[in-house]
């Protein structure tokens, strides 16, 4: 079921790009990273601020006792959620300026490779989104998220073999965001 939701995600970010062409598409892609960046920087900050807000979900059971005496689990849950809000409202406000922009496609200089360009950046920005999403989800402590993760090759392909930034992403989470 996963595996169908992520290709209609990625069918409509194909479509989205072609609508939108290629400099408008170019302006939403460049938010991801400003969002990633962002996120990096400063996810830290407001992950302290989160403990008052949202409570920890606690984990038992035998499979987990390993874990809980030995990883800072709570510091790298909170760091994620950290970093989620701070990914995704940063990309949504910058999606929001950049669609301000969406006059820039009509302009009558571009030509027709605009919107199959526009369609190339579109689904590798949809892909990016939703490897964040299904990298973050697949850190949550939740015996139902993780359960629908495991049935899903797609989302499986997309956290293992997605070139530079699964290892990427792997090394930012492992080096910085558990151990905060």
């Amino acid at each position: 079921m996963l595996d169908i939701i992520i290709i209609a995600l990625l069918v409509f970010g194909v479509f989205r790009g072609l609508k939108r062409g290629l400099v408008l598409q170019v302006f939403h892609f460049i938010s991801f990273f400003v969002a990633f960046i962002v996120a990096v920087n400063f996810y830290n900050s407001l992950a302290g601020h989160l403990e008052m807000l949202i409570p920890y979900p606690r984990i038992s059971g035998e499979q987990w006792a390993f874990f809980n005496d030995t990883l800072p689990l709570e510091n790298a849950y909170y760091n994620m959620i950290a970093f989620a809000v701070l990914f995704f409202g940063t990309k949504i406000i910058l999606s929001i300026i950049s669609s301000m922009l969406d006059f820039v496609a009509d302009l009558p200089i571009l030509s027709a490779i605009n919107g199959l360009l526009g369609a190339v950046f579109g689904f590798v920005e949809q892909y990016l989104v939703l490897f964040v999403l299904i990298f973050i989800a697949s850190l949550l402590p939740v015996a139902q998220v993780q359960s629908v993760l495991e049935q899903s090759n797609l989302a499986a392909f997309m956290i293992d073999q997605t070139p530079v930034l699964s290892e990427q992403v792997r090394t930012l989470w492992f080096e910085h965001m558990i151990n905060g």
